[in-house]
């Protein structure tokens, strides 16, 4: 019998898709995991990058396994950097992140990853998009993250033939291995989204959530909603509402409720529904001082502790731009950071570059250091401030490895 494609019934009958090949590479990038793309190997307008994205990383499907694509079903290993030359003085390549989400057919580009900007010269030194000079050991490399229009300065080491150096002795929280140091500055990193420091005025706001999904009666907790890096609600961890067990579906959903509530007062959303659709922006990160278990083993004792929300799930450490952002709030005054901070001969205070110690309070030190504690261990950040409320830079420092390159297989 001769099979005759033109009598099938009507469902057997299906378009056929064309088979993509993305030239990419697969980086671990501080404690996170990411594809890295030469924006030259995407659809030139960014509105038709997201089938080739999708379809890549898994979530094409919306199966939060991502189990036909590269994604690792978690928010820290479902992220998408695109590099490319750029033509603006000063700058030597552009970044946009793809926050790509795990059981949904949806991206999210409304906020920067410090972690995956942390792999951004590595990769462009791969990709021959910045020049090293003969002998050079580091290079600074200028970057301009697209979706906050903030600069970024990176510190790489080379070798011999002018690529990343990748081996090294430097070690962060939530990595088991070493690598080489790379120093990622945040210039000038207030209002990175919303334009301003302290979008609703104020370095600490009382959040009202007056219809929770979690609770019987509606509640309220004291937070800094602040734009360093990218958005963060910084919420004191001593007033959220008692009786939820921690990572619970109903805690949550407080949680949930809180980020949506703080997105209005931002003017990042006009109604909690539509603050719903982007839960990448604003973050929240709960502070409280540091556990004295948490904090035992930790070597210098940290000044705070956090525990990081990550698209509607527990952050198994904290995000590069949020302890970049929480390591700025530690010195402003009036926030709830500031609030918690502790202050002694062990923080690391330096002023004016001397290493001389300050006391927390002092406003006038150019260059500060505070130790956070996570889940994971804890992270240092610099913070340079100019005068009492302006930040001039933060910097941190991660490691980045390259797991493999090559081309990612996808149907559009």
């Amino acid at each position: 019998m001769i099979f005759r494609p033109e009598l099938s019934p009507p469902s057997l009958v299906q378009t056929k898709r064309k088979r993509q090949a993305l030239p990419a590479s697969w980086m671990r990038s501080g404690t996170s995991k990411g594809l890295f793309v030469n924006r030259r190997h995407l659809p030139k307008a960014q509105e038709a990058w997201a089938p080739w994205i999708l379809a890549a990383m898994g979530s094409k499907t919306e199966d939060p396994r991502q189990i036909d694509g590269i994604g690792g079903a978690t928010s820290t290993t479902s992220k998408v950097a695109i590099v490319s030359p750029s033509s603006h003085p000063g700058v030597d390549v552009e970044y946009t992140f793809a926050q790509v989400a795990v059981g949904k057919n949806k991206i999210d580009y409304s906020g920067n990853c410090g972690n995956i900007a942390s792999g951004v010269g590595p990769f462009a030194l791969e990709e021959g998009l910045v020049e090293v000079h003969p002998g050079q050991e580091k290079v600074d490399i200028h970057i301009l993250n697209t979706n906050t229009g903030q600069i970024l300065v990176e510190t790489v080491a080379v070798d011999q033939e002018g690529y990343y150096a990748e081996e090294g002795d430097f070690r962060i929280a939530g990595v088991k291995g070493t690598g080489s140091e790379i120093k990622l500055a945040f210039v000038d990193p207030a209002g990175a989204v919303t334009g301003k420091l302290f979008p609703t005025g104020n370095p600490e706001d009382t959040i009202v959530v007056d219809t929770p999904r979690a609770t019987a009666t509606p509640f309220s907790v004291q937070a800094t909603l602040i734009d360093v890096a990218n958005p963060f609600v910084i919420v004191n961890s001593s007033s959220l509402p008692l009786g939820f067990l921690e990572g619970s579906p109903e805690w949550l959903d407080m949680i949930e409720d809180i980020r949506r509530k703080a997105a209005i007062m931002m003017d990042l959303a006009e109604t909690t529904e539509q603050a719903a659709l982007t839960r990448g922006t604003p973050k929240v990160l709960l502070v409280s001082p540091p556990y004295s278990d948490a904090a035992s083993d930790l070597d210098p004792r940290p000044n705070i502790f956090v525990l990081a929300m990550s698209m509607g799930q527990i952050h198994p450490s904290v995000q590069l731009t949020g302890a970049v952002c929480l390591g700025a709030a530690s010195f402003l005054k009036g926030t709830v950071v500031h609030k918690h901070f502790r202050g002694n001969s062990r923080a690391s205070l330096a002023l004016n570059g001397e290493g001389s110690h300050a006391d927390a309070t002092d406003y006038l030190c150019t260059r500060r250091k505070i130790h956070i504690a996570h889940r994971s261990g804890q992270i240092p950040v610099e913070v340079h401030l100019d005068g009492e409320q302006r930040v001039d830079r933060c910097s941190v420092s991660r490691t980045a490895r390259k797991l493999f390159e090559g081309n990612v297989l996808f149907y559009v």
